[in-house]
């Protein structure tokens, strides 16, 4: 995350701060003594603050809330071998890793030290100033100030689980798991993470996790050593043009019996206005709603409106026989909630090793499988992990140019499962996709989600956009319909915007076996992606000279892997190269068109570079493709105010205020308002 360029807004602020405090009066300065340096020691890395340049070794923040106990960002320490923290006064003391929650994105340190916790601010309120606390680029503790911008945000991206308080307090690389803090001092919530931060850049829209949903996790990580959320059976989904005309709230779209929402009289179509007195406006919000509950809740209020009705229902948790919770309304299995055409697919999906030591491949023959080319890379075999041990598969050459490879394997299951390919598309319908998830050692059905778009018309290699759940893993697994049919191989993606490649490139994978050249396209392929992988992991490194960009640029023009554009753009954009970056950025997006994250990336290139009217055509795009998307109308506003185009601002905003009325305020004053456009750096 680089430097944000300040205003004289800010300036004044912080001046305002100054003038306003007195001897007796706390600031927020006093908050400085309840804050760490975060200092771990990841494979590979050297550790900060050992002589190194500030910035080249991962470091972080951390906040003092329980005598001898920190909080930090999980994402700061989860690799870590070691950690140690760096007090205020300068003392290095080692730290012990409690736990970490993942889903929140909160971990938790100890260290043998008579550390004074923080105090704790009341919740906060729009525009009030605050400032964040936080070991920005390794070089120390420093102080930043702004205003809060919005408050329970929960559909930023960032992690599973969202309550976050949106803020133009400056973040950057080593702030994350810093405080935020009132003019008093006091703590309002941690630093976690930015808009934008994959393109490394800090354009004033920071995030920092509420103190409701800090503590929450932090005394449960310090009790139990891990976090359970309530889940009541139900699977939610957005509400339709139609509904959100009248309320905008979450819809059920399934119910699973045995659950505590089915006990309560939950139906399917039922829309979700309230969890326990908080609002919920969007599936996101109701998980964090539910997610604030301790796990021994038992009644939690839900009010619902049904048929243009309200109805207030209560949703027991404590059940005589918490096994039904978790099955599903058609499987009886436990371990998969979901139908059982869904469930039973799990036999035909399989975790593998190859290029990537961790993915999976999906079974559509007796002896034929499919898998990514970012799978297999430039190796032409691949090992099947089956249940009666690990199988040998090679590639099969096929002149198909994307990123699919079959694999073929003797001795996989006689009466395992053979995935179907689907003959249509139904958009109405559920997605789920299938596979291996790393943390448990097993292949799953993970949380099924909608259609957000078809292939673009026309695209060669376009893919299917979903909301279904994909993870590290899961590349070159099954994404199916309802029935359990094949729609295309699971890819990867973000945001809650997932992609996977169409079965019509399956049949085109197959097709094209018998052309000419399928041996040499393999080969190419192969060989092509390898050395963009090579040059990424030179970048990545640190070897950022030159020649290492300019290899990076031109090996992976050549490898023309989707993934591999948006990640070397990405890396060029980090090094300064925003030319390059947007280009790779833009072939990414032509090559996938209906990719919203792909545009998302090519905006942040075009921004970097002050091209900020190449960026509006971008963002048409954008408020058309995903009006419902507060993070896709964020863009296209502050697109639109810098790129000249009010007109674009103002669509965005009017898509905002449907989509989340309380981003849309913090909206309204940027574009009322708005600071100078940032200049090419």
């Amino acid at each position: 995350m680089p430097h944000l360029l300040r205003t004289s807004l800010f300036c004044a602020m912080i001046a305002l701060f100054v003038l306003a405090a007195r001897p007796a009066v706390a600031s927020p300065e006093s908050a400085l003594q309840h804050v760490v340096s975060v200092l771990p020691v990841w494979p590979g890395h050297g550790q900060g603050g050992q002589g190194g340049a500030p910035g080249t070794a991962p470091e972080g923040s951390g906040i003092v809330v329980r005598p001898g106990l920190i909080v930090t960002a999980f994402h700061v320490v989860e690799p870590a071998e070691r950690i140690d923290v760096r007090l205020p006064d300068g003392r290095v003391l080692p730290a012990q890793f409690v736990a970490g929650d993942d889903a929140s994105d909160i971990a938790l340190l100890a260290v043998e030290a008579e550390l004074a916790p923080i105090e704790i601010a009341p919740e906060p309120a729009l525009a009030q100033p605050v400032c964040a606390i936080g070991n920005a680029f390794g070089l120390g503790l420093s102080i930043t100030c702004g205003v809060v911008s919005a408050t329970g945000v929960t559909n930023a991206g960032f992690n599973a689980v969202e309550d976050f308080i949106q803020t133009d307090a400056a973040a950057n690389p080593g702030t994350s798991g810093g405080a935020l803090v009132d003019r008093e001092g006091r703590l309002i919530g941690m630093v976690s993470a930015i808009f934008a931060s994959r393109a490394d850049t800090n354009i004033g829209v920071n995030f920092a996790v509420s103190n409701e949903l800090l503590f929450r996790v932090a005394d449960a990580l310090n009790e139990d050593g891990e976090v359970t959320y309530l889940k009541p059976g139900w699977q939610l989904g957005f509400a339709d043009r139609t509904q959100l005309a009248e309320v905008a709230a979450p819809v059920v779209r399934s119910v699973s019996s045995g659950g505590a929402a089915n006990a309560a009289g939950v139906l399917a179509g039922d829309l979700i206005l309230e969890i326990g007195g908080r609002q919920t406006r969007s599936p996101r919000d109701a998980m964090t709603a539910l997610a604030l509950f301790e796990d021994d809740t038992d009644n939690v209020e839900v009010v619902l409106n049904r048929n243009g009705e309200k109805k207030t229902v209560s949703l027991h948790f404590r059940a005589p026989d918490p096994a039904p919770l978790a099955s599903g309304p058609e499987t009886g299995d436990p371990g998969c909630p979901h139908p059982i055409a869904v469930c039973l697919q799990r036999q035909a999906v399989f975790p593998i090793s190859s290029f990537d030591p961790v993915a999976s491949a999906t079974r559509i023959a007796d002896t034929l499988l499919v898998t990514n080319r970012h799978v297999v890379g430039d190796r032409l075999d691949a090992t099947v992990h089956t249940p009666d041990g690990p199988k040998a598969a090679k590639v099969v050459p096929s002149a198909f140019s994307g990123d699919l490879v079959l694999l073929e394997a003797e001795g996989l299951p006689d009466k395992g499962q053979v995935l179907e390919l689907a003959n249509t598309l139904q958009p109405a319908e559920p997605f789920y996709t299938i596979g291996a998830d790393i943390a448990r050692r097993e292949v799953r059905v993970f949380d099924p989600g909608d259609l957000i778009m078809p292939p673009a018309e026309g695209a060669e290699l376009g893919r299917l956009h979903v909301g279904a759940k994909m993870q590290p893993g899961v590349s070159g697994g099954a994404l199916v319909d309802q029935n359990g049919k094949l729609t295309g191989i699971a890819v990867g993606g973000g945001d809650g915007r997932f992609e996977a490649i169409p079965v019509s490139a399956v049949q085109s994978l197959l097709q094209l076996r018998s052309d000419p050249e399928a041996v040499r396209t393999t080969r190419r392929l192969g060989i092509n992606f390898a050395a963009c992988a090579a040059s990424v992991d030179a970048v990545t490194t640190g070897e950022r000279q030159p020649e290492n960009l300019k290899m990076l640029e031109k090996t992976c023009n050549a490898s023309s892997n989707h993934g591999q554009l948006l990640e070397a753009g990405r890396l060029l954009a980090q090094a300064g190269d925003f030319e390059a970056a947007a280009g790779l950025h833009k072939r990414a997006s032509e090559q996938v068109p209906n990719s919203i994250n792909s545009r998302m990336s090519l905006l942040v290139s075009l921004q970097l570079g002050a091209r900020f009217e190449d960026m509006t055509k971008h963002a048409h795009w954008l408020v058309e493709a995903a009006p419902d998307d507060p993070q896709a109308l964020r863009f296209s506003i502050q697109s639109g105010v810098w790129g000249g185009d009010l007109q674009l601002a103002e669509k965005g905003y009017q898509a905002l205020l449907k989509a989340d009325p309380r981003q849309a305020q913090a909206a309204r004053r940027f574009i009322d308002n708005a600071p100078p456009a940032p200049q090419p750096r």
